[in-house]
C-alpha cells in the first residue's frame, strides 16, 4: 500500500478518534478540534465548529483556576504537561472529568500553539475515588479498633470508678471528636455512715465548719452528684454547657442522638435555650446498661456534645456502644471489689468503720496535724450498763441497742469526723481542729445522746457512757503520738472516767508515751 493510499484511507482518523483532540493559542482560543470535543460538550450539533471560542468557557471554576495558574505556566516553562485532570462543564450543566496531555509547538513565525489530547477519565476517577474511600474506611476501622483496644486496656487496669470514667472520657472524645465529653456513673457501693474523710476544722455540731475546714470532702474528679434521696451519681469530664444532668440517671436504657439544634430543642424543651447559648448544636447520650429489654439497668452514661450539627454515622455510634459494653463489665467488677473492701473495713452490725480503717484514718489525721499544726483528738467511748441489757433482754436487743448508740454518736459528730466501733460496747471518734473546749463539748453531746431513753428497744432500760479524750496539740512541739499511742491514751482517760463513777468525761493532753 502506497503512502498516499494509506493517508487517504485514514483521513477520518482525527474525526472519529474516541479522544478529543484540539489546538488552542496561548490565550485559550480554539484553533482546531475533533468531533469528540463537540460531542462531549453537548453542543446542539455534533459536528459544530468551536473554533474561535475560548476553552475556558467550558471549564469549571476550579479547573479554570488550575489551568490558568498551574498548567499554562508549566507549559510555557517546560513545553509540556502530562496526565492533568480537568473538569468540563457541558451545555446541560453536567460535568465530565478528562485526562489531558498537552505540548507546545512553535511555528516558523514564532507563534506558539498548544496541542491537547483529552481522554474521558470518568471511569478512572470513579475507581480512584472508590479506592480512596475504601482506604479511608479501612483507616477509620483500624483507628476505631486501636481506640477500642487502648480503652479496653485502660479499663482492665482501672483501680476504681474514677480510672474507668477517665478512660471512657478520653476514648469517647477521640471516637466522636466531641467538643465536650463527660461520663456519669451511679455509685453502687455501701454507704459509710462513720466517716467523712480527714478534714481540717473544729469539732463542732454536726455539719458545721471549723477554721480552715469543711463539713465534708468531695470525691476527686467529681463535678456533680445527685440530690438528697437519690442514688449518688458521680460525673467526670466536661458536660456540654446548658445540659442539666446533675441528678439521678435516667431509667431509660435507650441511646439519645440529636444531630441538629432542632432535634435538641425537641428532646430538651426546658433547656434548649441554655444549650443553644452554650454553642451546643448536636448531642449524644449513650447509656451504660446491664441486661437487655425490660430487665436493663442503667449503670451510667456517656455524654458527647458538638459545636456544629453532625451526621453522627453508625460507626461512631457503634464505637460508643462498644465502649459502654466494656465499661459495664468493669463497673460491676469494681462495685463488687468495693463491696468486698467495705465489708473488710467496716463493722457488720453498725456499718461503722472497724479498727483497721479507723487506724488508717487516724494515721492520716496525725500526718495532717503534724503538717498544719492543727490539734486533733481521739474520743474513747465505753457504755455503762450495756452488759445488763444484753444479758437480761437478749443478744438481739443488745444488737439493737448498739445500732442505736452508733447512730446517736454519729449524729453528734461532724460529717468530717470518723466514728468507729472497736468491738463489744466500745466506740472511738477521731476529730480534727480539736480545741479543748470543742472536744469537751463534743464528748458531752455524745454522753447526753447515749443517756436518751431506749424505750423503743428495751422499755425502762437505762444506759450511760464513760468518755475518755486524748488531745494532741502539735504547736508546743514535742514528739508526735503514734496511732496506738493516742488511742491508748484515750483508753486510759476513759478508764479514769469509769473508775471515777461512770457517766463522765475525762480530757487529757498528750504528754508522750509512758516511760519515754
Amino acid at each position: 500500500m502506497t503512502g498516499a493510499r494509506a493517508a487517504a484511507e485514514h483521513d477520518g482518523l482525527l474525526e472519529y478518534s474516541p479522544a478529543a483532540l484540539l489546538a488552542v493559542d496561548t490565550n485559550g482560543e480554539i484553533q482546531a478540534h475533533s468531533r469528540a470535543l463537540s460531542a462531549w460538550l453537548g453542543v446542539p450539533e455534533a459536528g459544530a465548529d468551536l473554533r474561535g471560542r475560548n476553552i475556558v468557557e467550558w471549564l469549571t471554576p476550579s479547573s479554570r483556576l488550575l489551568y490558568e495558574t498551574r498548567i499554562l505556566p508549566q507549559l510555557f516553562e517546560t513545553g509540556h504537561a502530562r496526565e492533568v485532570v480537568l473538569e468540563l462543564r457541558t451545555a446541560e450543566g453536567a460535568t465530565r472529568a478528562v485526562l489531558c496531555n498537552a505540548e507546545v509547538r512553535v511555528s516558523e513565525l514564532g507563534t506558539r500553539t498548544i496541542y491537547i489530547a483529552a481522554f474521558d477519565a470518568g471511569g478512572r476517577i470513579s475507581f480512584e475515588r472508590e479506592l480512596v474511600e475504601a482506604r479511608l474506611a479501612a483507616d477509620e476501622a483500624h483507628e476505631r479498633l486501636a481506640l477500642l483496644q487502648e480503652t479496653t486496656s485502660a479499663l482492665a487496669v482501672a483501680r476504681g470508678v474514677g480510672d474507668l470514667a477517665e478512660a471512657l472520657v478520653h476514648g469517647a472524645g477521640r471516637a466522636t471528636h466531641a467538643a465536650w465529653t463527660a461520663v456519669r456513673v451511679a455509685a453502687q457501693s455501701s454507704a459509710d455512715p462513720g466517716a467523712g474523710g480527714v478534714s481540717g476544722g473544729a469539732a463542732g455540731p454536726r455539719g458545721s465548719r471549723g477554721p480552715g475546714g469543711a463539713a465534708g470532702v468531695a470525691d476527686a474528679g467529681v463535678v456533680g452528684v445527685a440530690g438528697a434521696g437519690e442514688p449518688r451519681v458521680q460525673t467526670w469530664g466536661e458536660l456540654p454547657p446548658g445540659l442539666k444532668r446533675t441528678g439521678a440517671l435516667t431509667p431509660r436504657a435507650e441511646r439519645l442522638v440529636c444531630r441538629t439544634p432542632a432535634e435538641i430543642a425537641e428532646s430538651f424543651p426546658d433547656t434548649a435555650h441554655e444549650l443553644h447559648a452554650g454553642g451546643v448544636e448536636a448531642l449524644i447520650i449513650a447509656p451504660i446498661t446491664r441486661g437487655t429489654g425490660d430487665d436493663a439497668r442503667v449503670l451510667g452514661e456517656i455524654v458527647c456534645g458538638f459545636r456544629r450539627p453532625r451526621a453522627l454515622e453508625p460507626d461512631e455510634l457503634e464505637t460508643l456502644h462498644a465502649l459502654g459494653v466494656q465499661a459495664e463489665r468493669v463497673i460491676e467488677h469494681l462495685h463488687l471489689q468495693e463491696q468486698l473492701r467495705h465489708r473488710a473495713l467496716h463493722d457488720g452490725l453498725t456499718g461503722l468503720p472497724n479498727r483497721v480503717l479507723f487506724a488508717e484514718r487516724l494515721g492520716q489525721l496525725l500526718a495532717v496535724s503534724a503538717r498544719t499544726g492543727e490539734a486533733c483528738a481521739v474520743l474513747f467511748i465505753d457504755l455503762d450498763g450495756f452488759k445488763a441489757i444484753n444479758d437480761g433482754a437478749g443478744h438481739a436487743a443488745g444488737d439493737e441497742v448498739l445500732r442505736a448508740v452508733a447512730a446517736r454518736v454519729r449524729a453528734s459528730c461532724r460529717a468530717g469526723d470518723t466514728v468507729s466501733r472497736l468491738g463489744g460496747d466500745e466506740f472511738v471518734v477521731a476529730v480534727s481542729g480539736a480545741t479543748r473546749e470543742a472536744v469537751t463539748a463534743l464528748a458531752e453531746r455524745i454522753r447526753a445522746a447515749v443517756r436518751e431513753p431506749l424505750d423503743a428497744i428495751v422499755r425502762g432500760a437505762r444506759l450511760s457512757t464513760s468518755v475518755g479524750v486524748a488531745r494532741w496539740d502539735p504547736t508546743p512541739g514535742g514528739r508526735a503520738p503514734t496511732v496506738d499511742g493516742l488511742m491508748n491514751a484515750a483508753d486510759a482517760a476513759m478508764y479514769t472516767a469509769k473508775y471515777g463513777g461512770k457517766d463522765a468525761v475525762v480530757v487529757r493532753e498528750w504528754a508522750g508515751e509512758p516511760g519515754a
